[in-house]
């Protein structure tokens, strides 16, 4: 018999994942999500592992909640370890103990791991504090749509106008004329300060703020979203949130890059606005497994990124070739980045070119590249030209093997470039899949925005997709403190 996690994916936000929820994810053999939680959840995921949408929303069942209870049951029953994600918090309107008496029956054992509340971290992130000193000494949260025929929301509206505290609705979007006019039916003021927040902790995320008498009218005026939480009460008016100098640097690079900039930014005091993500999908059938049943005949084996280093290791593990059998191998990498994840594997680059570009790469290896001499190179499908025709120019005899694509999509922060003061590229792959996406999408570039690079080829592939449309700085140093202090001082 399997077990079942219910884990709390918290109000939205990929950082307000709990450690424990997060290594349930990495390890489950089935997934079960609603549609609160977020994509890149969905990303820790090991490969092969069941996901199933079971998500819900207003007037829009996907799925009815006995058919989830049984999913829960089927699949625990099967031997599998089941994670339940629920946005925010599984027992706060989540229906999770439901789940829990489902799974009773059939005495399956399961464990709950608590999820941050949207209830106060929405609020929170947008600034408004659920209690505050002399103000409101309590919070009272309050579903906003029933299991009904309307879906309406069974209040003691009474009660509720005269707490004196914080009122909380959640997922009450569609009842809010009816949320508001009934507390003004019983006798709360309709200058009462009051908030909705949609998308909140993401980059999605949407706040207006009014009065209780004219806030249902301003949230369809501003086409206001579920999910979305409504605040009422004198602490809606509140707005911590520090508006200073921030910056705000939109990214285009891979989730880890993204997470890596984008902590460095934060400590610079730079908001970090992913606008689009990078996807390395390995490529099938790519001939790499071959390469590795007679690896004994390279000499040496380069890697261009840090992505070729991962899927190269990778395939070694699933074709359980031994890893004795790279001992008389050299290794070569284009930069420091690379040269980092070589030696996750436990392997110290013989070879760092002096410049990290690929042109100066190939120069320099063919100067101590023997006659004779093999070399493997594992690399992406558009991988650059210029190296392999140097290799070509210089005899030098390699075995290109294409073993992944780089494919990007854009993230709502591409619908913010408005706002943002520049946009990072780490690759000359992103600015490509970027500019194509823009294109297809009718999105432009304010004029004003400013574009940060790494790199020589980065920079060249800016200037061809853009011309001198933009100002395009290419950070010193190819690597993340580079972008961070073109940012801190360029920008």
């Amino acid at each position: 018999m399997g077990i079942v996690y219910f884990v709390g994916a918290g109000p939205g936000g990929e950082g307000l994942l709990t450690l424990k929820g997060a290594e349930k994810l990495k390890t489950c053999d089935v997934v079960i999500y609603d549609r609160l939680a977020s994509e890149g959840f969905l990303k820790m995921l090991k490969p092969g592992c069941k996901k199933i949408y079971a998500g819900k929303q207003a007037g829009k069942h996907y799925m009815e909640q006995k058919e989830i209870n049984s999913l829960l049951t089927e699949h625990a029953l099967k031997d599998n370890i089941v994670v339940r994600l629920k946005g925010g918090d599984s027992f706060v309107f989540g229906r999770g103990t439901e789940e829990i008496d489902a799974l009773n029956q059939h005495n399956i054992p399961y464990e709950v791991i608590p999820g941050v509340t949207s209830a106060t971290a929405v609020p929170e992130g947008a600034g408004i504090p659920v209690t505050h000193r002399g103000t409101s000494r309590s919070f009272h949260v309050i579903t906003g749509h029933t299991d009904t025929s309307t879906g309406a929301p069974e209040c003691n509206y009474k009660a509720l106008a005269n707490t004196g505290g914080t009122l909380i609705f959640m997922m009450g979007l569609a009842n809010i004329n009816e949320i508001t006019g009934n507390l003004i039916k019983e006798g709360m003021a309709e200058e009462t300060p009051a908030a909705v927040i949609s998308g909140g902790t993401t980059e999605n995320q949407k706040t207006i703020r009014s009065n209780l008498g004219n806030i249902a009218q301003e949230a369809r005026k501003n086409n206001m979203f579920s999910p979305a939480v409504i605040v009422i009460g004198e602490t809606a008016a509140y707005k911590y949130t520090y508006n200073g100098n921030i910056k705000k640097a939109g990214i285009v690079a891979t989730r880890a890059l993204i997470e890596k900039i984008e902590n460095g930014l934060k400590m610079a005091g730079t908001e970090c606005i992913p606008v689009c993500v990078m996807e390395v999908p390995a490529v099938a059938g790519n001939g790499l497994i071959k390469e590795l049943d007679n690896i004994e005949k390279y000499n040496w084996i380069v890697f261009t990124s840090r992505n070729g280093v991962i899927l190269f290791f990778q395939a070694l593990k699933d074709n359980y070739t031994d890893i004795r059998r790279l001992s008389g191998i050299k290794f070569a990498v284009i930069g420091s980045g690379t040269k980092e994840e070589l030696h996750k594997y436990g392997i110290n680059a013989d070879f760092i070119p002096s410049c990290y570009t690929s042109s100066v790469l190939a120069k320099e290896l063919a100067q101590i590249i023997l006659p004779g001499e093999n070399i493997l190179l594992p690399r992406a499908v558009k991988g650059s030209q210029e190296l392999t025709d140097i290799f070509r120019q210089e005899n030098i005899s390699f075995k290109e093997v294409k073993i992944y694509d780089v494919k990007g999509h854009l993230l709502p922060g591409a619908d913010k470039t408005g706002q943002l003061d520049c946009i990072i590229f780490l690759s000359a792959s992103g600015v490509k899949e970027f500019t194509r996406l823009i294109k297809s999408t009718g999105k432009k570039l304010p004029p004003c925005i400013k574009l940060i690079c790494i790199g020589e080829i980065t920079k060249k592939s800016l200037e061809e997709e853009f011309g001198n449309a933009f100002d395009i700085i290419m950070a010193d140093g190819n690597n993340a403190e580079g972008v961070i202090n073109a940012v801190k001082e360029k920008i």
